[in-house]
């Protein structure tokens, strides 16, 4: 899967919103047309800003997408001045608290997004990368709003149980009966066969590649009648995400979410 097609609009700007009751601060880059668009919303990973992937959003832009990339729970401008944060929390149930508050300002995103009259609320994607990821994938298999998911270097998150990424502790009981019950494998079910695209890097040191296997694997099954709807990327490289994996996930987008010729 290659890009071949050039981008076809120009963008507004970029914009600073706030979003729901909670304010949550986000930035939306829109195309130059009129005309209802697909919409990508973005979330960036763990220690991680809304700006970290503004780049990604402004190429869909481009392309004819409207992106909206907030900034996750604790993360960017909502860092706290004091108390446990990434910065001062390096634990498995930090990590896991930030994912379920960050899957709730998704949806009030998610929400808004499909309200605004540039946007067709029929096709609005979660994307994210790594933790972004991880909450798109539990987004997308539990609201039926979500046209699609595009997971970069994410994971179930039962896989990533025994994986002592911030420190030796286990999660605690109540982490990991949370993590459990929103295992993506176990609900993809009710996603397929809306389109999901999976990228991660073979030799990833952070997010085992394993947990995107399990889920490519568990999906098949639901896409039987609809194989060019799911898609498994693998990459030579570690935890980031490269210019042509951007690509190719833009061409994917393309492919299954096209917006109408620029006018």
């Amino acid at each position: 899967m290659t890009l071949e097609q050039a981008p076809q609009y120009a963008i507004r700007g970029i914009e600073r919103i706030s979003i729901g009751a909670k304010a949550i601060p986000a930035l939306v880059a829109r195309p130059e047309t009129a005309q209802p668009r697909p919409a990508v919303l973005i979330q960036h990973g763990y220690g991680s800003s809304k700006e970290d992937v503004l780049p990604i959003a402004v190429m869909l832009a481009a392309y004819g997408f409207v992106t909206v990339a907030p900034d996750a729970w604790g993360h960017g401008e909502r860092l706290p001045a004091s108390g446990p944060s990434w910065m001062t929390a390096s634990s498995a149930d930090q990590f896991l608290t930030v994912v379920r508050h960050t899957l709730e300002d998704l949806r009030e995103a998610l929400a808004m997004l499909a309200t605004l009259p540039e946007v067709r609320a029929d096709a609005v994607i979660a994307a994210g990368f790594s933790m972004g990821a991880m909450a798109s994938l539990i987004l997308g298999t539990e609201d039926a709003r979500v046209a699609g998911v595009v997971s970069v270097a994410g994971s179930p998150l039962p896989d990533l149980l025994t994986v002592r990424l911030f420190g030796a502790d286990a999660p605690g009981e109540e982490a990991t009966a949370w993590a459990r019950e929103h295992d993506a494998v176990a609900h993809i079910g009710r996603f397929a066969p809306r389109p999901l695209l999976l990228q991660h890097g073979r030799a990833d040191d952070m997010v085992p590649v394993a947990g995107t296997l399990r889920l490519y694997e568990g999906a098949r099954p639901f896409y039987a009648t609809y194989p060019d709807h799911l898609s498994l990327r693998l990459y030579d490289h570690t935890h980031f995400i490269t210019e042509a994996e951007a690509g190719d996930a833009i061409a994917w987008l393309l492919a299954h979410f096209a917006p109408p010729p620029a006018q």
